[in-house]
């Protein structure tokens, strides 16, 4: 096989280039790869522009070394290119939302494994406006934390760089509110809230289960809203998501859709965050997912 590696060389883990050497290194010695093309990242959309310039059959697989912005860029880029390559994941960043929710391997001998069995999952993605996401867009209370922390804080403290800048935006954040009217072929709602995702997998922010219905191939987006509440109410909501019992809050509004419209109804700059990448565009957001967009390598017998 012929793989290629896009590596983003300042994802948040500082240890993780012996960790693809020895990967590498295996692949070959092993004679599960007979050919290992590497691609560094300089700076922002390398890596989609390197991955939207590849041909079908060009690779059996791209590996996106990274965290969940650089898997975005891979495939923004697959996506883009029509090639219809293979996604492999080795997770290097301060989060990984989409591969810890999908056990994607965490050792080199987990990884080449999988590789040497080739396991293949069509999973679906999502576009909002001219952009696709393979995870969640979110926006309002903390999401937006990922552009706030320097990436050499995120490379020597991981998630504690995330909980740290939180704590300290947290009582900034909460009295901000978004008015927002949301969309669906089904239903309309106007809400003042604090929060919303959509998302493809039950993982967002490293809660394992945001999303406790998601799957990354029932063709259908799951929309987690948080309405304005008072600040009595957070300390329980939250222990509740992380028990994964906030469906029924009063607060919380959770419904499924394959095609989504969001209007901002008091136009205030609003930062939007997709796969940890903020995006650029303005307001309305049109949603629609893609039913088995991308083809993932996962570990042998995982259902997802």
């Amino acid at each position: 096989m012929k793989g290629l590696f896009i590596i983003n060389p300042s994802s948040g883990r500082q240890n993780f280039h012996d960790k693809i050497k020895e990967i590498a290194g295996n692949l070959i010695m092993d004679q599960i790869c007979n050919t290992i093309d590497v691609f560094y990242t300089e700076k922002q959309d390398d890596a989609l522009h390197h991955a939207a310039g590849l041909q079908p059959g060009q690779y059996d697989f791209v590996v996106a070394v990274g965290g969940d912005g650089t898997l975005n860029e891979v495939i923004n880029g697959i996506i883009l290119s029509k090639s219809d390559i293979p996604v492999a994941v080795i997770s290097a960043g301060t989060v990984n939302d989409f591969a810890n929710y999908l056990k994607l391997p965490q050792t080199p001998k987990e990884f080449c494994d999988m590789i040497r069995e080739f396991q293949l999952k069509k999973v679906d993605a999502g576009r909002v406006n001219s952009k696709y996401f393979i995870n969640v867009v979110a926006a309002g209370l903390l999401s937006d934390i990922g552009f706030k922390v320097a990436k050499d804080k995120k490379a020597a403290m991981g998630k504690l760089a995330y909980y740290l800048e939180g704590a300290i935006d947290l009582p900034k954040q909460f009295g901000r509110t978004l008015k927002l009217r949301f969309t669906t072929d089904e239903k309309s709602i106007e809400e003042e809230i604090l929060l919303f995702m959509v998302t493809n997998s039950q993982s967002v922010g490293g809660f394992r289960e945001i999303a406790p219905l998601a799957s990354t191939s029932d063709g259908k987006f799951d929309v987690v809203i948080i309405k304005k509440m008072d600040i009595f109410q957070v300390t329980p909501l939250l222990l509740a998501i992380l028990q994964g019992d906030h469906v029924n809050h009063p607060a919380v509004e959770y419904f499924q859709t394959n095609r989504l419209r969001i209007e901002n109804l008091d136009e205030q700059e609003i930062n939007v965050d997709y796969d940890g990448e903020q995006l650029m565009d303005s307001f309305p957001l049109e949603l629609e997912l893609i039913p088995k967009a991308v083809r993932i390598v996962i570990p042998p017998q995982k259902e997802q």
